[in-house]
């Protein structure tokens, strides 16, 4: 006797196998990712993803990375400054010798068979470099070929690739279709018919169209939906968790990362204030009209700056501008002086004439009123038509020009201001009085990074701002060097204090506030310190905590590594 499901019991076996099929699919399937994301395990915080050694002596640091199909990269540094050396590297291993071809300044490629099977690989460089020759040792993990993403073997792993389940689905679909159709009961035709009535259909109540619908998800889930990893190569410098920063090699030798290895010595306590770069008071002058005028060039035109002016040389004239009264007044009394000259002339004609029977102190008076009456008319002849010559005070080089021709100008207008670039002043304010009299010596540096000596000129008895002002002669100043500008002024004092002297580029703030400087604790990883500083010049500082000696801190660069995110 043939076994077979009941009529009842096909709709709940139909449902049955598809929602086993649900299971098949979707039982340990992939989250399906969104582009640009990756819904796999969470990689580890490594340093780079190619593998790498490294290896230094206290010549030579090497770093070599396997780049992806076999072939070794190598860079040569000298270890102390960590500077690109020019030389020659060779590699050993398993009693082979291979030399690496040289790409460019301390940059070379080894190529291999050998370095394209995993396992462990102990490393032997022989680095030449000028007269210098060392032996380096290092081993490489070569790991195995990672296997394609998704990729995994079993009968599991087959079913859930895409293209078997899109087969699945589609042959399920057609099974269930077919069963769907035959579990749907027919009656007999009756022995008479009747008339025809609408009937509803029996498919409703047996749920194939349900069974259909989950079928049809199904085969829309077999897709593959597998989203393809992020591939990290970790080549680019970036901050690691444990806050250290991973800068590969050629990245350093973009930035131009410059190491100096950390020694304890002694060095003069400094103090440092805010400066400006005045000329000297005794070699600089101001060009100023003594009264109210219009400006009227020399004769050869005003004054450009930067040009050279010797004392005594006309740069403008000034001609006097007066009212309708005042210039009436002016008339006035130089038409009275000239008719007193008028008369006291004759009248020392006159008396002249009769020498011997007058006086000769009648004669005299009368001489020193008609000099003095010509005086007083020569003076106001000026205000009537004349005009008055603006002279350089000083020789040197003109640094402001405030004039235009026919420019309006009083006694309180500095049209030209005359200075002398070689003898230049630092004015600055000191707030700690104690510490001016152990000055030993003081420089003071440039927006621009210059440094000058300054040599000290004297300090001022009354406060400004609650400071003692002190003037400061610059030794010998460049010719470009611009006046006004503020200068940081350091003092160096007889206090001596103990400490790592370092370049002051090599300490930078950090994101929280505190000072820091970074060691290269190895090749590409450095490590920030956080350090107590103290100026010493305008190029140095020395660290008093912090820093301990034999150490590799970055002195050039140092800014940019602290920008890596």
């Amino acid at each position: 006797m043939r076994l077979c499901p009941s009529p009842s019991r096909r709709p709940a076996l139909l449902r049955l196998a598809a929602f086993a099929l649900l299971a098949l699919i979707f039982v340990h399937r992939p989250a399906a990712a969104h582009d640009g994301h990756d819904h796999g395990a969470t990689p580890q915080p490594v340093a780079a993803a190619l593998p790498r050694t490294e290896a230094h002596s206290d010549l030579f640091e090497i770093v070599a990375v396997l780049q992806p199909g076999g072939s070794l990269t190598i860079t040569l540094d000298r270890y102390a400054d960590n500077s690109p050396l020019d030389g020659s590297v060779t590699l050993t291993f398993d009693g082979q010798e291979v030399a690496a071809q040289r790409q460019g300044i301390g940059l070379f490629v080894a190529r291999h068979p050998r370095l394209e099977r995993p396992g462990k690989l102990d490393l032997v460089f022989t680095v030449t470099a000028g007269g210098e020759m060392d032996l380096l040792t290092a081993t490489l993990d070569i790991p195995a070929p990672v296997a394609a993403p998704g990729a995994t073997a079993g009968p599991l792993a087959l079913l859930r690739s895409g293209f078997v389940q899109i087969g699945i689905g589609v042959g399920l679909l057609v099974i269930g279709l077919l069963l769907g159709r035959a579990s749907i009961r027919r009656p007999l035709p009756p022995m008479v018919e009747d008339a025809p009535a609408i009937r509803p259909l029996k498919v409703l109540r047996t749920g194939t169209p349900h069974v259909v619908a989950v079928l049809l998800v199904a085969l829309v889930a077999a897709g593959p939906a597998d989203a393809q990893p992020v591939q990290i190569t970790g080549e680019a410098p970036r901050r690691l968790q444990d806050g250290a920063i991973f800068v590969p090699k050629p990245s350093q030798r973009l930035l131009g990362v410059r190491t100096q290895i950390t020694e304890h010595g002694e060095a003069s306590a400094a103090l440092r204030m805010i400066g400006t770069l005045v000329p000297d008071p005794n070699a600089s002058g101001r060009v100023q009209a003594s009264q109210n005028g219009r400006l009227e060039p020399g004769d050869t035109g005003f004054p450009t700056l930067g040009q050279r002016v010797e004392r005594g040389q006309v740069l403008a004239y000034v001609t006097p501008t007066y009212s309708a009264a005042e210039r009436s007044s002016l008339i006035q009394n130089a038409a009275e002086l000239d008719a007193q000259i008028t008369i006291l002339e004759a009248r020392v004609r006159r008396l002249t004439s009769l020498r011997g029977t007058v006086a000769e102190r009648e004669i005299q008076d009368a001489q020193a009123e008609l000099a003095g009456a010509r005086q007083r008319r020569t003076a106001i002849q000026p205000a009537l038509s004349g005009r008055e010559a603006l002279v350089a005070p000083v020789s040197g080089i003109v640094s402001t020009v405030r004039g235009a021709v026919g420019q309006l100008v009083d006694s309180a207008t500095i049209v030209v201001e005359i200075v002398d670039p070689s003898r230049l002043w630092v004015e600055a304010l000191a707030f700690d009085r104690a510490a001016l009299e152990r000055v030993t010596g003081a420089n003071a540096t440039l927006p621009d990074g210059r440094v000058l000596d300054l040599v000290f000129v004297g300090r001022g008895l009354t406060a400004r701002q609650q400071a003692v002002p002190v003037n400061f002669r610059v030794d010998n100043p460049p010719p470009d060097a611009p006046i006004g500008v503020s200068v940081i002024v350091t003092l160096r004092t007889a206090r001596a204090v103990r400490g790592i002297v370092l370049p002051a580029d090599a300490v930078v703030r950090s994101a929280e506030g505190p000072p820091v400087v970074f060691e290269q604790a190895t090749a590409e990883r450095f490590i920030p310190r956080q350090v107590r500083v103290q100026p010493l010049d305008g190029t140095r500082v020395v660290v008093t905590a912090g820093l301990e000696a034999k150490q590799r801190v970055v002195v050039k660069g140092a800014a940019l590594i602290a920008q890596v995110r």
